[in-house]
């Protein structure tokens, strides 16, 4: 069996590039500040740029200390109801971000 134990990319670490991209995908300021908030507030102090491809240290001390799940080996990971409870997500979906995506709910009434 063979592992891919590497990834990555290079990182936004820019928040008026942040903004922009945004503003792109047709969010506000608002909008990012509400739904991005901890990502905009820590990139105002200057965040680090990132590049490269990392080791998958995470996943290959998973592996080494034969664990079923990756969640029992890093700090912060979803619960089991893909909640982030560090970062409030998922948070609430708008009708335009659903139109977007082609995405129509159905309610059981």
């Amino acid at each position: 069996m063979v592992w891919n134990l590497r990834h990555g990319a290079v990182r936004n670490h820019d928040q008026e590039i942040m903004i922009k991209a945004f503003e792109i995908a047709g969010y506000t300021v608002e909008d990012v500040k509400k739904k991005f908030g901890a990502l905009f507030h820590a990139f105002s102090y200057g965040t680090p740029p990132h590049a490269g491809a990392a080791p998958g240290i995470d996943r290959i001390i998973m592996l080494l200390a034969e664990e079923d799940s990756i969640r029992e080996v890093i700090a912060f990971p979803k619960n089991k109801k893909a909640r982030d409870v560090m970062m409030g997500a998922p948070s609430q979906v708008f009708p335009k971000q659903l139109e977007e995506v082609h995405v129509q709910l159905k309610l059981e009434s």
